[in-house]
């Protein structure tokens, strides 16, 4: 059977490529002319792929799991090669090490983590899934249709959401589906620990009741973050919203972002005020605000305003875990600095 699975393989890829080199098929929703070609040699071969994953090597035991989506999908009891398309800071709380993974994981803090992992490319590649042959993928709910369709020749498919406003529901979710609940309240314990030792270091540093916003700007564009999104700074440093903040999440309490205009920013005026510059649009929609609308704030001109990494706008225990180390490296700068 890995013998036979292995040619077919060779095969698919070699297909694909001779059609790309024919240039095969156009551009669809989220596909370059490689994947159009790779779906159509895998439209050739589904029924041995689907034949190869109802008695895969190394497990024949399956379980039913609903994903987030509401879909009932058949997946391996004991999964031996994971692909993670999204959410690989889950799986390394959960004690798993995929066999490949998205470009943004290969790098800190998750490299030491996930060496050896495959790039998947982004989007994913089926021919890199083919590659690597994977038992079960995770991916986020935000794929289309057709790209679900498309992994799921080569591995069953769970899906998890995407915008959530609870970080660690995702966690549980990944917990119950590898059977992994043991680790995932090990990891809780180990984090509640540091969130007390964060709040220690920052005693001296920060006054009871002191309010905070969080802004993402992105291309040309602000987006106000919800305190549940940016957890870590208001349910573990301790920030309270700013007023404006607590009567938005009166009306709607599952506000996670919103885009904002420039003077927008000062509607949301808080004793601390964060900042998250994604690329050198951000950057520059940042400086624009600096050297604008942002010098009227008592917390710009106390040399309260921050600017955080952006991988403060991602939410996988491993960055919440980093995110604390970091907000006490930034809160504590300025103290340090004069010392």
């Amino acid at each position: 059977m890995k013998f036979f699975k292995h040619i077919m393989l060779l095969l698919l890829i070699s297909i694909c490529m001779m059609l790309v080199i024919t240039g095969c098929g156009g551009a669809t929703s989220n596909y370059d002319n490689g994947h159009k070609a790779e779906e159509t040699a895998l439209e050739t071969s589904n029924t041995e792929q689907k034949n190869s994953l109802s008695t895969p090597d190394g497990f024949s035991e399956v379980k039913k799991f609903i994903d987030s989506t509401g879909r009932e999908i058949e997946v391996p009891v004991h999964p031996q090669k994971i692909a993670s398309l999204e959410f690989t800071g889950y799986l390394i709380a959960l004690g798993v090490k995929p066999v490949a993974t998205s470009p943004r994981f290969l790098k800190e803090p998750f490299l030491e983590f996930v060496e050896g992992a495959e790039d998947l490319g982004y989007p994913a590649s089926l021919e890199k899934l083919l590659e690597v042959d994977p038992d079960l993928i995770i991916a986020p709910d935000y794929l289309t249709p057709e790209q679900v369709e498309a992994y799921e020749k080569i591995a069953p498919v769970v899906l998890l959401k995407w915008s959530e406003t609870n970080n660690l529901n995702r966690l549980t979710a990944l917990a119950d589906l590898l059977d992994r609940q043991d680790e995932e309240i090990q990891w809780l314990k180990s984090y509640e620990k540091l969130v007390e030792e964060t709040r220690e270091r920052l005693t001296t540093f920060l006054q009871p009741g002191e309010t905070a916003t969080v802004f993402y700007a992105w291309g040309n564009t602000i987006n106000l973050l919800a305190p549940q999104v940016i957890s870590t700074l208001f349910d573990d440093v301790g920030f309270e919203p700013s007023e404006r903040m607590k009567q938005r999440l009166d009306k709607d309490k599952d506000f996670a972002s919103e885009t904002i205009s420039k003077e927008g920013v000062i509607e949301y005026a808080a004793d601390r005020m964060f900042f998250i510059a994604e690329g050198e649009l951000g950057e520059s929609l940042l400086k624009e605000l600096q050297e604008g609308v942002l010098k009227t704030l008592p917390a710009v001109q106390e040399g309260k305003m921050y600017l955080l990494d952006p991988n403060w706008y991602s939410f996988e225990p491993v960055l919440l875990e980093w995110q604390l180390n970091d907000a006490v490296d930034i809160l504590t700068r300025e103290k340090k600095a004069k010392e």
